[in-house]
């Protein structure tokens, strides 16, 4: 136990009327989902949304229109969104694999472990991907509950496979030779309750399904209580491949992607109705945002950029991704929205320059729960954007650590400052940060780097000439907001992540079965 969780135990003993005027709190998050996705951000077509649920929730709370992930990618991003703190300094830059033996390093502090402290019951259901032995499982970061498939769904192999680009290869249906059946290539895809293999492969057209049963279930369980809750439900949706139960086909217009996101926004409305009979909705506050981008080289089966279409590196810089694992707006600009009845001003709209990183700072601001102490923090507490109409923008710095298009890992070679953003290196080393059909565009290194002004430029098509006074004064700002950074970090307290690998360490139902199947529904034995 680290000492911020020693010291914040005696908090546990608090008492029943502390907790009951402290708020519960929902952070619902999703996977590779993209900006235009939400129906109340991007719908030119004036179609049917799909995602009506969440629309209400921004009809009835704060959206927000430049809400950034903390990275392009999954593990840094979520590392993030649980600390409030960049890869550079929590040690989190790259994915960790099906396979990764550490994860979130264990001296960094989560929001489930600080609020689980302050007397909370927390729970999490969903995509984990910091970690599952030991310590670095949920069970051991905060989380009293959790039911999910720990990894991305890409990582294993599954009977009926969902749909990618291109089409994943079916776990195979007896024992075979190594030689033709690598063990790294057909491990199935596990499905934990807590620390325990209940499915293995797991079923992805009805996860979903298991997924809002169970938060449904949760709900009501911790909801009965006279503590205050914290329910962390990070969606499969819409990472590939992408499956969902037979009552969403061609539910949209926009096929079977679209489909996919109706099947998750139906989720977040059975959340609501659960809620809802708790009799807490007024005492409970709701965040939905997400890890990263589209993921652009899956191709029908990525989500709408909206207008962020990096059209610079489609025009100039050779072509490639501009969506998930790049720097480009649509790789890490998220869908996001806040809703707490009562509290929020139903309908609002900012264009605050904000981060997922400012998810924890904001919760223990308003529970009053105190930030782990002795490190710094990227993440602020937007209580005055929310609450109080403040807009937060000129003066914001948000740093984008390169992930996994190009460069090295976590180092920060794009930076926004207000409506300047500047990319110090822009293409694609990396074959997935390609475009629909496999073009990459060469890497390039920018000194002086490519400015863009957002509030005339959202599709990134005209960097500011390098020789007029705007982008002269824009260099200053950004230069100035890269030597605070690193100065900052130099004084931190920063940790480095374990990513050694080791294959016994995959969850695994059953060894004696290849691919760790547990589930003789389509097994044969030799």
């Amino acid at each position: 136990m680290n000492i911020y969780l020693r010291c914040m135990c005696i908090l546990s003993m608090i008492s029943p009327f502390v907790w009951a005027n402290r708020p519960n709190f929902i952070v619902l998050f999703g996977d590779d989902v993209a900006w235009g996705d939400l129906g109340a951000n991007w719908n030119p077509n004036k179609t049917s949304s799909d995602t009506p649920n969440l629309d209400k929730l921004a009809d009835g709370g704060i959206r927000f229109t430049d809400f950034h992930a903390a990275a392009s990618v999954c593990s840094p991003s979520r590392a993030s969104l649980l600390t409030a703190r960049l890869g550079v300094r929590n040690g989190v830059k790259a994915l960790f694999s099906s396979s990764t033996v550490g994860g979130l390093p264990l001296n960094e502090t989560t929001f489930s472990e600080v609020f689980k402290a302050a007397g909370y019951n927390t729970a999490m259901i969903g995509k984990w991907h910091l970690g599952y032995n030991g310590s670095y499982h949920p069970l051991g970061r905060g989380f009293d509950y959790y039911l999910g498939v720990p990894m991305s769904p890409d990582e294993g192999c599954t009977d009926v496979p969902g749909m990618s680009v291109p089409n994943p290869m079916a776990c195979p249906k007896r024992n075979c030779e190594m030689e033709t059946c690598d063990e790294n290539k057909v491990w199935a895809l596990p499905l934990l309750e807590n620390r325990t293999v209940i499915e293995q492969p797991v079923d992805l057209w009805s996860l979903s399904d298991k997924y809002s049963n169970k938060a449904t279930e949760v709900i009501k369980q911790m909801g009965s209580s006279d503590k205050p809750f914290l329910l962390y439900l990070a969606f499969a949706h819409m990472h590939v491949p992408l499956g969902h139960s037979s009552k969403y086909t061609n539910t949209s217009s926009h096929e079977f992607y679209g489909d996919t996101v109706r099947e998750m926004d139906g989720i977040v409305g059975s959340v609501m109705e659960a809620l809802r009979a708790t009799g807490k909705e007024n005492n409970t506050m709701i965040w939905f945002s997400a890890d990263n981008g589209p993921w652009v080289s899956k191709c029908q089966y990525a989500g709408c950029q909206g207008p962020f279409t990096g059209e610079w590196q489609e025009t100039i810089g050779g072509g490639g991704s501009t969506g998930k694992l790049t720097p480009w707006e649509a790789g890490h600009r998220e869908p996001a929205l806040a809703y707490w009845p009562g509290r929020i001003k139903p309908g609002v709209v900012s264009d605050s320059l904000l981060s997922t990183m400012d998810i924890f700072p904001t919760m223990a601001a308003i529970a009053d729960v105190a930030m782990p102490p002795n490190r710094k923090f990227d993440g602020i507490d937007i209580s005055d954007v929310i609450f109080h109409g403040q807009r937060i923008y000129a003066e914001r710095a948000l740093f984008h650590p390169n992930s996994l298009s190009a460069g090295t890992v976590g180092e920060l070679d794009t930076v926004r400052v207000g409506k300047y953003k500047a990319l110090f290196l822009t293409g694609q080393d990396f074959k997935p940060a390609s475009s629909c059909g496999g073009k990459v565009g060469p890497v390039q290194r920018h000194n002086p780097p490519l400015i863009f002004n957002l509030d005339v430029d959202q599709a990134e098509r005209n960097p500011l000439n390098q020789t007029s006074v705007e982008y002269q004064h824009a260099l200053r700002t950004i230069q100035k907001a890269m030597a605070f950074i690193k100065e900052d970090i130099s004084n931190d307290n920063t940790t480095i992540a374990n990513y050694n690998t080791d294959p016994s360490c995959r969850p695994c139902c059953n060894p004696s079965n290849i691919g760790c199947r547990c589930t003789d529904k389509y097994f044969i034995s030799l």
